[in-house]
């Protein structure tokens, strides 16, 4: 077997003009993430950040996610979440490859490999949608990414986790979405983010795991029965670490060493 390449993954770093978010230290969390990442997994092909980069869309945050990420010996592949804004987020981190000229939606390339990051951003809205013209350039690149392999990743999983009160802010009609990645023999794995909860399973066919947040975790969706009270600040943050090899794909979430 050939040796596998890799991937690292972030996701819900919330960083603020202050540093810090819901009693976290969330700019010296992402510092720690890039040191780690770059001290055990320098030889990824690229770091993917699935969205909620900055808690409030900051211009300030904005420039300290793009300062810290450029240590990184990787390209940082930025995405874009709920809690993001996209005019400073794209003035600050500029969508890479093969891009949509609206939204930080976007293809990476990497050898037969295709990452297809999504904009699931709804202005006004916890929750997502993919309009038509977001799910038209998906259907393209998917039929163009035909012969490759082909890994997805968004903010906002496409349907209900059972994660209490978060269920309710999931992809909006995720319904065409999720035939389109069903359609596509090259689909091999969708990645989430948003719900700062390690969680894996099929929707509809389509295998998928989301990863503990950067900054803040929280609460399983049993305990999760009230926005005020949704904050588990017991747990370590993580990052991911994808794995792909000819036959297979693995996906391990590494613990923060010491978290601030």
């Amino acid at each position: 077997m050939a040796a596998p390449r890799k991937l690292a993954w972030i996701s819900d770093t919330h960083l603020t003009a202050s540093g810090t978010v819901e009693g976290v230290a969330s700019t010296a969390r992402l510092e720690q993430a890039v040191d780690q990442i770059a001290r055990y997994h320098g030889d990824a092909l690229a770091c993917i950040g699935t969205g909620d980069l900055t808690d409030r869309g900051e211009p300030e945050a904005y420039a300290d996610v793009a300062r810290i990420t450029a240590r990184l010996p990787m390209p940082f592949l930025p995405m874009i979440g709920n809690h993001d804004l996209r005019g400073a987020f794209r003035a600050a981190l500029p969508p890479p490859g093969e891009a949509m000229e609206d939204y930080q939606q976007f293809r990476w390339d990497a050898g037969d490999l295709s990452l297809l990051c999504l904009d699931s951003n709804s202005p006004g809205e916890d929750g997502g949608r993919l309009d038509t013209a977001r799910l038209e350039w998906l259907e393209a690149q998917l039929a163009d990414c035909a012969d490759r392999r082909v890994l997805v990743f968004i903010h906002h999983p496409p349907g209900a986790l059972w994660l209490g009160l978060q269920d309710g802010i999931m992809l909006h009609e995720p319904e065409a979405f999720l035939a389109l990645l069903k359609s596509s023999a090259a689909l091999e794995y969708l990645f989430c983010g948003h719900v700062h909860r390690p969680v894996s399973g099929v929707i509809r066919g389509v295998p998928f795991t989301t990863l503990r947040a950067l900054a803040h975790q929280v609460r399983p969706g049993h305990a999760l029965t009230d926005w005020a009270d949704f904050v588990s600040p017991d747990e370590r943050p993580a990052y991911g670490v994808i794995w792909v090899a000819d036959d297979r794909i693995a996906i391990h979430a590494d613990d923060i060493e010491e978290p601030a």
